[in-house]
């Protein structure tokens, strides 16, 4: 189905989840691949001997730490993130279909984060209103809209936050609320 067919006004083609939800499952897969090998050989070994964070990654990027439902082995993933009034947010792009999401609802009470230089477990909760989710992206949008234009096709030249409407995309997707237990 093409994004036509969808008629859907977020994500748009060109983007990051645009090609993860709708891309033909060879360039999903070689997407994932290439995000895999950059987390397992870069991302991930770098913030854990705290470099990423002292050279300020850690105000964008968290480790997110799970255990796999099936194999029980302990999962590292890098996930982008933004702190809305205090409160950390991130995005499970590919909804529930991602892997870390569903490690974290089969065994919430193993989930930890790497935020900067401190490690802590968390409790948390999904979004659940098409409202909520519509809300933080307006604001994800005011505040940072070079990083909406590569996550989900945002053009600040030509979108109007004001008639932006973010329900198919919120629709598509998951947004995880965390807390520090």
């Amino acid at each position: 189905m093409t994004f036509d067919e969808k008629n859907l006004d977020f994500p748009r083609p060109g983007s990051a989840e645009y090609n993860l939800l709708f891309g033909d499952s060879e360039s999903q897969n070689k997407t994932l691949k290439t995000w895999k090998r950059l987390n397992k050989f870069f991302t991930i070994p770098l913030y854990k001997l705290n470099i990423l964070p002292l050279f300020g990654a850690g105000k964008i990027f968290l480790l997110l730490y799970t255990t796999g439902r099936k194999t029980g082995k302990k999962r590292i993933t890098p996930v982008e993130y933004r702190k809305r009034e205090g409160v950390i947010h991130f995005v499970a792009g590919r909804g529930k279909k991602a892997h870390w999401l569903q490690n974290m609802l089969a065994k919430p009470d193993e989930v930890k984060v790497k935020v900067g230089f401190k490690k802590y477990q968390i409790s948390f909760e999904l979004l659940s209103s098409i409202e909520e989710k519509n809300d933080l992206f307006k604001w994800y949008v005011e505040k940072y809209p070079k990083a909406a234009k590569m996550l989900f096709g945002w053009n600040p030249k030509e979108d109007d936050l004001t008639t932006a409407d973010f329900t198919s995309f919120s629709e598509l997707v998951e947004i995880v609320k965390i807390m520090p237990r």
